[in-house]
């Protein structure tokens, strides 16, 4: 991966309330809002694959690994050697998107 970054998940979300009630767990969807966000290449056009290894915690901190190949990202998410999350994304237009 040609490129890294730390990330933090976030300490306060609603969305902790009902996931899960007592042992709060980050959900995938907020994770790839920070990775998203990190990469700043506005949003994804698809989601290639994604697999979720390992339970994110509120504040808990991860690197964030990338390769960036034109519209295409892989990613790794890591705490140290553990895997947390891998995938897959394309940004830009669809093709035959108008201007």
């Amino acid at each position: 991966m040609d490129h890294t970054i730390h990330l933090q998940a976030p300490l306060e979300h609603p969305c902790y309330t009902g996931h899960f009630p007592g042992n709060p767990v980050v959900p995938g969807v907020v994770l790839l809002e920070l990775i998203v966000d990190a990469v700043e290449q506005g949003a994804p056009r698809s989601i290639g694959s994604v697999k979720f290894h390992r339970a994110v915690k509120p504040g808990d901190s991860f690197t964030l690994r990338y390769k960036l190949v034109g519209p295409q990202l892989s990613f790794r998410c890591v705490n140290g050697e553990q895997l947390l999350v891998e995938g897959s994304l394309s940004f830009g237009r669809h093709a035959g998107a108008g201007a």
